[in-house]
């Protein structure tokens, strides 16, 4: 049987604003703060107006798995703001 290796990945995300990228951030906290799974690890951390993402993963399934899924909180976070600025 092959070991599956490590997989990490750091995304970050411009905002217009850093209020905008600091209430991104509080939205996203709750899904950051949940206890560790086994096979992945994520943090997020603001720099003014840019939103990092780390994740490492036991391998690329969940790396994928979990990407996908701050990236669709992501979005729909961004979008929500987006919406009630209008």
């Amino acid at each position: 049987m092959v070991k599956a290796e490590r997989a990490s990945a750091g995304v970050e995300f411009a905002f217009k604003s850093a209020r905008e990228a600091g209430a991104v951030q509080r939205a996203l906290r709750p899904e950051e703060a949940l206890p560790a799974s086994t096979r992945c690890r994520t943090s997020i951390r603001r720099r003014k107006n840019v939103l990092c993402l780390q994740i490492d993963a036991e391998d690329t399934a969940a790396l994928r798995a979990a990407l996908n899924s701050f990236l669709r909180w992501t979005i729909v976070a961004r979008d929500v703001i987006e919406s009630k600025g209008k």
